[in-house]
């Protein structure tokens, strides 16, 4: 008699088949839910579909666990519910495991890669996942690739390293096609017991890295014949470093020897010709070194911190809005520096409300009065340019550098361009107005306008222009300088369009 989708039914236990493709691997108390099953019973049913391949078995959908522990217990027969046969059997195994009901627990952090690698392979988009499952979009792709590999999903698991540190560290294979590499790395953090920040993987990664190409070059050179430069003649005296440019058939044949202190350069030493210099003393041998030690490691330090600047840049979240709003302050008043930027502080003075402190007709700048002054000053201004928000601070930034020149746009010679000095003046205030038209929404008046026309063709194909946003006037044809809610009729037609006479 044939079974009719979801009707419950008590079926034969060998006749139930676990997924393959289940991505949970951490069962759980099996045998507290074994004890339960045999003790109490079976409350719940287990959701199963007509096998695939097997004529009258069946799929567990939902409910692996209960099917293992009635194993365990020895019990013959369980409860189910037969549903259809899934459309996207596998897509229905993966949202199964990643929700959380009242008979199974939740999945470990290999179960839920495994998941949701399948529903990125299933064409499920980052965005669905997100949304149905409350994961943060950004971490859909790093957590999916985990499940390629469980050794860094451990060490993630276990704290070791964040998410963002382990896709880093998932990367190094395949940018590098190096497997010893990420290997190395590896066994590092798994050696760790300590929770390794963003900036350490990342140097541990370019230190090794950096090891590899070294070792590669050393060994290149050494298959050719050449011979590695010790310590003991690099100090001696006896050998300096040569300026002949050679390839390295031709140091080989000059007997000259070699030094990889970092892979991006190989130093070459030949015997010294002049008198032989005095033995450095173990101080200054030690010394030296240090300084060739710190010549191979601080590119790897370079290399980490580039990638952590880029890295922060890229996450939409990677610093928060007061310490962004930081950063802007710290930028201004650095810009704002020197006995002679004090015209910079003022622009700062004026946009939040505290007056720079002006020198009296007997004060110098280094004044002890005057520089307690400003240091408190400075102290209150950064205070309030704190609570200023990140739109306010980003016009404030680009202003106090072009704060004192910008006043000189009150003559026409700033905006002239008719040599290379004039040009090179005009650069920083076109960018400024370029700003300004840009984000800030100013609209040039046509005076303004007119002159940067003007000035534009004072130099053949001059660097810097302004691009004015222009429109013609719909009652009179002329091309005026518009915004982008400009109405069509130029400030000199509107009056007389409105009935007003114009002057």
């Amino acid at each position: 008699m044939s079974q009719k989708p979801g009707e419950l039914r008590i079926l034969p236990v060998s006749a139930i088949h676990p997924d393959p493709k289940n991505p949970r691997e951490d069962m759980g108390d099996i045998d507290g839910l074994a004890h339960e099953l045999k003790t109490i019973g079976q409350f719940d049913s287990i959701t199963v579909y007509p096998h695939p391949e097997l004529d009258g078995d069946y799929m567990i959908q939902g409910g692996h666990r209960r099917h293992a522990a009635a194993l365990r217990a020895g019990l013959t027969e369980l409860k189910c519910e037969i549903v259809p046969s899934p459309e996207n059997a596998a897509l229905d195994l993966y949202t199964e495991a990643l929700s959380t009901g009242t008979n199974h627990m939740p999945l470990d952090s290999m179960g839920q890669s495994k998941s949701l690698q399948g529903m990125l392979t299933e064409g499920k988009s980052e965005a669905w996942i997100s949304k149905n499952f409350n994961i943060p979009k950004a971490e859909v792709k790093p957590r999916a690739r985990l499940a390629d590999n469980p050794r860094v999903a451990q060490i993630h698991a276990r704290g070791t390293i964040d998410l963002l540190s382990a896709a880093a560290v998932l990367d190094v294979e395949e940018e590098t096609g190096d497997t010893s590499i990420f290997d190395g790395i590896v066994d590092d953090l798994e050696a760790s017991h300590w929770k390794k920040d963003q900036m350490e993987v990342n140097r541990l990664i370019e230190q090794k890295k950096q090891n590899a190409r070294r070792d590669t070059l050393r060994a290149e050179l050494t298959e050719q014949g050449a011979v590695e430069i010790d310590s003991q003649n690099r100090y001696s005296g006896k050998w300096a470093k040569t300026e002949q440019v050679l390839d390295v058939a031709g140091h080989v044949a000059a007997g000259h020897q070699f030094d990889v202190s970092t892979p991006d350069s190989v130093d070459w030493w030949e015997k010294s010709k002049a008198a032989a210099k005095a033995k450095a003393s173990p101080e200054e041998k030690a010394r030296r070194e240090n300084i060739r030690r710190l010549d191979g490691v601080l590119p790897i330090a370079q290399r980490a911190r580039h990638k952590f600047v880029i890295d922060k840049i890229r996450d939409r979240k990677g610093i928060e809005d007061r310490n962004a709003r930081g950063l802007l302050v710290s930028m201004i008043f650095q810009e704002a520096r020197g006995d002679y930027e004090t015209f910079k502080r003022q622009a700062i003075g004026e946009a939040v409300g505290l007056p720079f402190p002006e020198l009296e007709d007997d004060q110098t700048n280094r004044a002890p009065e005057v520089e307690d002054a400003r240091k408190r000053w400075e102290a209150e201004a950064r205070k309030v340019a704190l609570g200023l928000t990140l739109q306010q601070l980003s016009l404030l930034l680009a202003y106090v550098p072009v704060a004192i020149t910008d006043r000189n746009l009150g003559k026409t010679n700033w905006y002239m361009r008719d040599s290379w000095e004039k040009e090179n003046r005009w650069a920083p205030l076109s960018r400024w107005y370029q700003q300004l038209i840009d984000f800030a929404g100013y609209l040039p008046s046509e005076d303004e306008a007119e002159m940067i026309r003007i000035a534009q063709q004072t130099r053949e194909n001059a660097l810097n222009d302004v691009h004015l946003n222009t429109a013609t006037c719909k009652n009179c044809n002329q091309e005026v300088v518009s915004d982008k809610h400009w109405a069509g009729i130029c400030a000199e037609c509107a009056p007389a369009i409105d009935g007003i006479e114009v002057a």
